[in-house]
């Protein structure tokens, strides 16, 4: 059995992001008229996060049933890119799925409140609203070893292997999401070689960050 989202919060998860795809660099406007007057076009889905039956993608066996058909489990993409998600969930997993929801939104917040994003600095106050502790963390490490630009994300204990930075998710909660929110935006890059997370910040967000 399937536990579908209800029509409500489907219409919710549209209306959150206006109605346009919310992987970032589609875009699609998923909605429109028709030429029946009283009727509308949509090429969007309300895309599960977490599977909403156990052979699909993604799927979370702790969830009740009312948390899988929650606002909260889904996300809107165009028919496209929900159909290239659940086709490849190891490359499109959970915590990326939501790094796209949470730029989608705040992108629609900021639509709606007359401030499109021109540039770096809409970025970058942008990232401020959304994950201040870590950049303040980051801020820090940068002013106390400028030349580094390397990261390594972990659940607790220590790495010796030196030469950068580290961080603990018990510190910064879903930090693996907001590091795919900035590799959304082109200021970090995954350059995982070993069973370590590591990533590589851009010399953008280095000279943000006061480098």
């Amino acid at each position: 059995m399937r536990d579908d989202f209800p029509a409500a919060v489907k219409e919710t998860l549209a209306k959150r992001v206006r109605a346009i795809c919310s992987r970032p660099g589609c875009e699609q406007v998923t909605g429109g008229p028709q030429i029946d007057p009283s009727k509308a076009i949509n090429v969007g889905a309300a895309a599960h996060i977490t599977a909403a039956s156990p052979d699909g993608p993604r799927y979370d066996p702790a969830l009740t049933p009312e948390q899988r058909r929650s606002h909260d489990k889904g996300i809107w993409l165009c028919q496209t890119c929900a159909k290239m998600v659940d086709n490849d969930p190891l490359r499109f997993h959970e915590q990326l799925l939501r790094a796209w929801k949470v730029i989608a939104e705040d992108n629609a917040a900021r639509a709606l409140e007359g401030q499109p994003d021109t540039s770096l600095v809409a970025t970058f106050e942008r990232l401020e609203r959304l994950m201040p502790a870590l950049l303040a963390e980051m801020r820090q490490d940068f002013a106390d070893n400028p030349s580094i630009r390397e990261c390594i994300l972990m659940d607790r204990g220590v790495y010796n292997g030196g030469g950068v930075f580290i961080y603990h998710s018990t510190e910064h909660p879903d930090l693996e999401g907001q590091f795919h929110i900035l590799e959304n935006y082109g200021l970090a890059r995954n350059v995982t070689r070993t069973n370590a997370t590591r990533y590589r910040i851009s010399e953008d967000l280095g000279k943000y960050l006061g480098v």
